[in-house]
């Protein structure tokens, strides 16, 4: 449920932002309107299923029996007394602004949704290790503020790649029209793998030097690096060696930029798999 909560938002905020940028540059035709409206209200609605689902399963696991997860008490328990039930209860209304701004017909051209999406994809990071690392209310705060940046450099990423392959396939026979595309992201998915990467050793730091590389947690956070790694090899395949091909007007076959694209999405799923696990890990 994590992972799927994190997906949604991450696609939310990633391919809006992307498409903001794009229409900032002058590219103000996308793939299929209908299309676009259809991932938005899919992943609108996942967010907030998978938000519930989740604080169904959390009341079951604190109260240790897993028939509490259809407990309407258990859960009004960590609705009342717990922190991760206050803030959950703060982002089950923000979710549900996004999904009905979501519906809107024109949503994919409106900033609201994206704002949205990033904010309540930032503060997750207000119940994660990295925040209960903090030794006061005030490293709690730095901790979260880091791990906020690294989601949200993770959605764009993420999210990005996602309209970015709608976009490869709607222009898969006129693969001169992917230059501009190809250009803007790159450009600034640079600026999030450096953020992505810079926040994500700084958890490590917060969590503890050498706690996270123990046990089951240390395993999944070494093949969760080992994916990142991999994304950035496909994505520095792109900018070295696709882009260049269409920036000097030579012919490009879509098939080498479509693999490359397809295969980074599917190891930035697989990371948010992980990720999703690492959270029910103890980082020990």
């Amino acid at each position: 449920m994590r992972a799927i909560h994190f997906a949604s938002l991450m696609t939310i905020f990633g391919a809006g932002t992307y498409a903001t940028l794009l229409r900032r540059e002058g590219l103000g035709a996308l793939p299929s309107q209908r299309l676009l409206r259809a991932l938005l209200i899919g992943a609108a609605t996942l967010a907030l299923v998978s938000a519930t689902v989740w604080l169904a399963l959390v009341a079951g696991q604190m109260s240790g029996d897993w028939h509490a997860v259809l407990d309407p008490s258990a859960i009004s328990i960590v609705l009342r007394d717990t922190r991760f039930g206050h803030i959950f209860l703060a982002r089950i209304a923000g979710l549900t602004f996004l999904w009905v701004a979501c519906l809107r017909c024109n949503a994919f051209v409106s900033t609201a949704p994206f704002v949205l999406a990033g904010a309540l994809l930032g503060a997750v990071a207000l119940t994660s290790h990295a925040a209960a690392s903090g030794s006061n209310g005030f490293s709690e705060l730095v901790h979260a503020a880091n791990d906020t940046l690294h989601l949200l450099a993770a959605g764009f990423w993420t999210g990005g790649l996602a309209l970015l392959a709608l976009l490869v396939w709607a222009h898969r026979g006129e693969l001169a029209k992917m230059l501009l595309p190809l250009q803007v992201f790159s450009q600034w998915g640079t600026y999030a793998v450096a953020v992505l990467v810079m926040s994500g050793f700084a958890n490590i730091v917060f969590i503890g030097p050498g706690a996270p590389w123990r046990g089951l947690y240390g395993e999944f956070l070494a093949v969760k690096m080992a994916l990142a790694f991999a994304m950035i090899v496909f994505a520095c395949m792109n900018r070295w060696l696709v882009t260049p091909v269409l920036l000097s007007g030579g012919a490009a076959s879509s098939w080498p930029l479509g693999r490359n694209v397809a295969v980074e999405l599917v190891l930035g799923l697989s990371v948010i798999a992980i990720v999703g696990q690492l959270g029910v890990l103890p980082p020990r």
